[in-house]
């Protein structure tokens, strides 16, 4: 019998910095980019939340919910380390775990099906004990149900403190757990769908296992229609994937202001592209397709990509071929807001020398760095994120591969 837990750990990056920070504790705070810099929140503290504060809140809006509220700077590297030591700390327990995203994965004891609430609260109990983070499981027969019983697990928790909390669906009783709940509950199940299904009337999931499955397959394409109705009863057939491979690394910011200075633009383009190089060299993966991506002052985006000669993970051909889109895409003249450079199409290829390529004695770098120098005099003071950049370009340089 399939049985499948669900862990999502509570409010992950705000339990990591309570770790970090015991003074945070039962405080209102949250993990957000300054609000001066337009940032937005990431994670919000449960005290946070009474405010009405979530993430995706502007920062500057949540101050104005909450005057006291407590802002952190995000550490990224923080909390994948964090992430990596719980994931490792459920890998010795069970090696069948598959990781969804940094703060959830699911867990398959079909094999251990007779006691899957004692496993759920032994891994509860060790996380908390020997990494002093807070995680809330979902039991059930598939996925897709899992999680949604972490979900409803965390409704029912007390209001401002962690949830910590443990909720099982038993086995043929899927459907009748989802009925009662709002259309939108199920992960599968968009904001696109959720307003075509309330513009029919549709609310919960019950109306669309059961009463209303004439509409549903009127409405949507039969594969789609089949679908909302297989998954409205609790049927999820999908395996877990177990240590998958990324299929593209890609970094993103939202500049200070909006700008039309090249000279801003490009050493933006340069940070994110040694950081994605960074990440790329990390994974010892390399990748055949760049994509630039940016968002005007409007905040109408557009994006294209490119596919190399050969793959890479090298910062100066990524930024190269970023930088050919971005002329593609960009006049110059249009405010941009936003810009974001990725790879796909990944693999650990290994390196190939053209027939062409020559040792450049670092000329890719000091050019790099000079462009990082410009617009820091434009500036007039060093930014950070340059100073980033500045870092990945010793470390990752062509001459460091």
């Amino acid at each position: 019998m399939r049985t499948i837990i669900h862990v999502d750990l509570d409010a992950f990056y705000c339990s990591v910095e309570q770790r970090r920070n015991p003074t945070l504790r039962h405080k209102a705070f949250v993990v957000a980019g300054r609000a001066d810099l337009r940032g937005v929140v990431a994670t919000a503290s449960y005290q946070a939340r009474h405010y009405g504060i979530k993430a995706g809140t502007p920062t500057a809006k949540a101050l104005q919910l909450c005057p006291d509220l407590i802002v952190v700077p995000p550490d990224h590297t923080a909390y994948l380390e964090a992430a990596r030591e719980v994931y490792q700390l459920i890998k010795h327990e069970n090696p069948l775990i598959a990781q969804a995203s940094i703060d959830e994965a699911y867990i398959d004891v079909s094999d251990d099906a007779h006691r899957p609430l004692a496993f759920a609260q032994h891994i509860q109990q060790r996380v908390a004990e020997d990494l002093q983070l807070p995680l809330s499981c979902g039991i059930a027969s598939n996925k897709l149900v899992a999680k949604a019983a972490t979900d409803m697990g965390k409704k029912l928790a007390r209001a401002g403190e962690l949830p910590k909390a443990i909720y099982v669906v038993p086995h043929g009783q899927e459907a009748a757990f989802l009925a009662p709940l709002p259309v939108q509950t199920l992960c599968g199940i968009g904001p696109k769908t959720t307003q075509r299904l309330w513009d029919l009337g549709i609310t919960t999931l019950g109306e669309i296992a059961w009463t209303r499955q004439s509409d549903i397959r009127a409405t949507f394409t039969r594969r789609h229609a089949e679908e909302l109705i297989r998954w409205a009863q609790g049927i999820d057939h999908s395996e877990l994937e177990y240590d998958i491979q990324a299929k593209s690394v890609s970094h993103a910011t939202t500049l200070m202001r909006d700008v039309d200075e090249p000279a801003v633009i490009e050493s933006t383009l340069l940070t994110l592209s040694y950081d994605v190089a960074r990440r790329l060299q990390q994974k010892q993966l390399r990748g055949w397709v760049v994509s630039c991506y940016v968002r005007w002052e409007d905040r109408r985006g557009v994006g294209r990509q490119s596919r190399l000669a050969r793959a890479t993970n090298l910062g100066d051909e990524i930024y190269a071929r970023a930088s050919h889109i971005l002329a593609q895409l960009w006049d110059g003249r249009r405010l941009i807001r936003h810009v974001a450079v990725g790879v796909s199409q990944l693999g650990a290829y290994p390196q190939q020398l053209g027939l062409w390529d020559v040792d450049d004695d670092g000329q890719a770098e000091q050019a790099a760095l000079e462009i990082i120098d410009d617009t820091e005099q434009f500036w007039g003071k060093p930014l950070s994120t340059h100073r980033m950049a500045r870092g990945a370009l010793r470390r990752f340089s062509r001459g460091s591969i």
